[in-house]
């Protein structure tokens, strides 16, 4: 089995960079990107097993992005991430042949057994060394303790 290559697509909020810190601490190699240009040439030079990609109702270019992923890799797994306030996928989402979708909040432990299902069956370790105490047992790292909670702007007077 190796190291899994996870690609980390969205706008470096808060809630996107504490899941690609969580995935790095169970010893996953992480690309966080921002932007369609830094994520397809990120997508030309190397394979990922699993794109996370962040959906906004106004911006589709990661849509087009995930198009060329799978042209690229159709073995590449894809998870969407929205937040509540987006509830609707745009019709070209469910063309695109999307492994998962997320609808923000989720929890830390919800998460992972999404990230654990995507990469279930592409010979990948899902409980890398680093997530192993020095006395052999997992860490519970998180796993219900955290929400991951999209950040909302609220204007006052």
């Amino acid at each position: 089995m190796g190291k899994s290559e996870i690609l980390l697509l969205g706008d470096g909020s808060p809630p996107l960079r504490t899941m690609g810190w969580l995935l790095e601490y169970r010893g996953f190699s992480i690309k966080a990107v921002r932007g369609s240009e830094a994520a397809l040439e990120a997508l030309v030079k190397k394979n990922y097993d699993l794109i996370i990609a962040k959906f906004s109702r106004g911006k589709k270019d990661n849509l087009t992005v995930l198009r060329q992923a799978k042209k690229i890799n159709p073995l590449t797994k894809i998870m969407l991430i929205t937040n509540r306030l987006d509830l609707a996928f745009p019709l070209e989402a469910y063309d695109i042949d999307i492994d998962d979708y997320i609808i923000m909040p989720i929890s830390a432990g919800e998460f992972w057994r999404r990230v654990e299902n995507c990469l279930d069956g592409l010979g990948v370790d899902l409980i890398p060394e680093n997530s192993v105490s020095q006395s052999g047992s997992e860490v519970k790292l998180l796993d219900n303790h955290v929400v991951f909670e999209p950040m909302v702007s609220v204007s006052g007077p």
